[in-house]
């Protein structure tokens, strides 16, 4: 159930981007080229944090290997997740201000950093505190030297490399 309202949430956010683009004019034509072309980067930018994370949760978070997509059932602290504790969510955050910049509408743009604020807010108020229930101390202690995202592209690195190159699960 849980997943569920996630999803609602973050679905709801992205199909307000595309509500509020509708209703906003373009004021500054000149910078839609530039705005567009960032914003195609950002949404790559975010897929990719994504699909790092994704596969990182996949090789790295359970006891016993599982089929299909599970919750993980043990903190990771591999790859992507050993420099930041929510990179798929960070992934949505630049996946929603790039969808944002693509429409070329400076203030479809601005409203987009309001709803990362958004996004932040649910993360800390709502998803740490799920995981902190789920996960406890291990959690406590996984928090202590992680922030909750980090800009670095050598975090990224990190974290293409270990799905990448680490064969075997740690114990």
């Amino acid at each position: 159930m849980d997943f569920v309202l996630k999803l609602i949430f973050w679905l709801s956010l992205a199909v307000s981007i595309h509500f509020f683009n509708k209703l906003s004019p373009i004021l500054y034509p000149h910078l839609s080229p530039f705005l567009k072309a960032v914003g195609d980067i950002l949404v790559a930018y975010g897929v990719l944090l994504n699909i790092v994370a994704g596969k990182t949760l996949r090789k790295f978070g359970h006891k016993k290997p599982t089929k299909g997509f599970s919750q993980p059932d043990k903190v990771v602290n591999e790859g992507i997740f050993s420099c930041m504790r929510h990179p798929a969510i960070f992934g949505l955050i630049f996946v929603l201000i790039g969808l944002s910049m693509t429409t070329g509408k400076v203030i479809t743009t601005l409203y987009s950093f309001f709803l990362a604020f958004l996004g932040e807010y649910f993360i800390m108020a709502v998803e740490e505190r799920q995981t902190l229930k789920r996960f406890g101390y291990d959690y406590c202690n996984f928090i202590k030297d992680k922030p909750p995202y980090s800009f670095s592209p050598v975090c990224l690195y990190i974290g293409i490399k270990t799905i990448l190159t680490k064969k075997d699960k740690p114990s």
